[in-house]
């Protein structure tokens, strides 16, 4: 009887051990873009005198985190990709990506990108997803190898208000196997046309992030995207 007792208690327990093993290799952070790491967390800036992107603290509870300036007369503030472990990390087709970020925008007027999921080089599609701030709304656009633009989602924003994005990508060049996902302030978002994921080509000849601010509409403008807890997985949990 004690044989067969000891039997049956490491039979689940080995399974129990195999599941968490499991889980594990299913589940990872990628890139953890905390801004006590300094700008060197991302693979390159592109941020010209007088713009600048630095860390500082937050008056409000946020820590350190990082602030891109963008002054009137310059068109972008932008990081462009991250920095694992000192090396440019290198995104891949075939993958399930989760990018999590907090934004706070010194203003929500005018018609600005705040992040892209950039082609790099000599792409179809120059950026497969982008998502802008225009009179008081976030948008996610996805957009295709003609240079269509796609409004999938939308929601209102404020000027001084924290947001927070965890935004899944599955990298492909297939519109049938490509898609996204989308959680804004911890809900679940519905894309247009219904649903929560929305099949689209999602990679090109290479795709890196870029957080900050392009301003395609106004470059006179003023605007300040301060951005906190940065993170790249490989589900969901691991950015939200």
């Amino acid at each position: 009887m004690r044989a067969t007792v000891r039997r049956s208690i490491a039979v689940p327990a080995a399974l129990a051990c195999l599941l968490v093993s499991a889980t594990s290799a299913r589940a990872a952070t990628v890139w953890d873009g905390d801004a006590a790491g300094g700008t060197r967390v991302f693979g390159s800036v592109e941020c010209a005198e007088p713009g600048s992107l630095v860390t500082t603290a937050d008056p409000n509870g946020h820590g350190t985190i990082f602030r891109f300036t963008k002054p009137g007369g310059l068109v972008r503030c932008e990081s462009r990709g991250i920095s694992v472990g000192g090396t440019r990390y290198a995104f891949a087709p075939g993958s399930t990506y989760w990018l999590g970020w907090e934004s706070q925008l010194s203003t929500v007027s005018g018609d600005f990108v705040v992040w892209q999921w950039k082609s790099y080089p000599d792409a179809a599609q120059n950026y497969p997803l982008i998502m802008t701030v225009k009179d008081g709304s976030v948008r996610l656009f996805h957009v295709s190898t003609d240079a269509t633009w796609h409004l999938i989602w939308s929601a209102p924003v404020s000027a001084g208000a924290w947001n927070r994005f965890a935004l899944g990508i599955h990298t492909s060049a297939s519109a049938e196997s490509g898609w996204v996902e989308l959680s804004f302030n911890g809900i679940r978002q519905t894309f247009s046309g219904g649903g929560y994921r929305y099949a689209a080509r999602t990679w090109d000849s290479a795709n890196e992030p870029k957080w900050g601010i392009y301003d395609r509409d106004a470059p006179q403008s003023d605007v300040v995207n301060r951005l906190d807890r940065l993170r790249v997985g490989t589900e969901h949990t691991d950015v939200g």
